[in-house]
């Protein structure tokens, strides 16, 4: 179909037709202190009012401490600066791999990892799945 048929169509649509695009202050959201060096924000919850979707900041030289995540599989974007990160329980810088603005990574349940902002600020957003399942593409990388 052709997008000048498309719109036509999409304007009979209310919901897509009235709302705006919205930007997002994120220095205004309250955020909590986490592994005493980040800073988590959360952007939205579930109908649990459990974190979905969180924001997570890291000044220059601060170190996530070796952890592992509970419950799901997250989704993990660098919004912004270079992540070091490292798969373990053990922090080994030699064994760190860097990863810039864009890169996406899957962390699965129960992976011990840590994170760092080696050369400067690193902000981060990650989306935790609670039902959801990745796409086939995900699912083959992830093996």
């Amino acid at each position: 179909m052709k997008s000048s048929t498309l719109l036509p169509i999409l304007a009979t649509i209310p919901s897509l037709t009235m709302a705006d695009t919205s930007l997002i202050d994120t220095s205004i959201l309250p955020s909590v202190s986490v592994y005493e060096v980040a800073e988590l924000t959360p952007l939205a919850v579930t109908t649990e009012n459990t974190p979905a979707v969180v924001l997570l900041s890291l000044d220059a030289g601060d170190v996530v401490p070796p952890h592992a995540t509970e419950g799901s599989l997250r989704l993990l974007t660098v919004l912004s600066g270079d992540m070091s990160w490292g798969d373990g329980s053990t922090i080994d810088e030699t064994q760190e791999r860097i990863f810039g603005p864009g890169s996406v990574l899957t962390v699965p349940a129960g992976l011990g990892h840590w994170l760092a902002a080696r050369s400067g600020p690193v902000q981060i957003q990650l989306i935790l799945l609670d039902d959801e399942k990745p796409v086939p593409g995900v699912q083959e990388q992830m093996q």
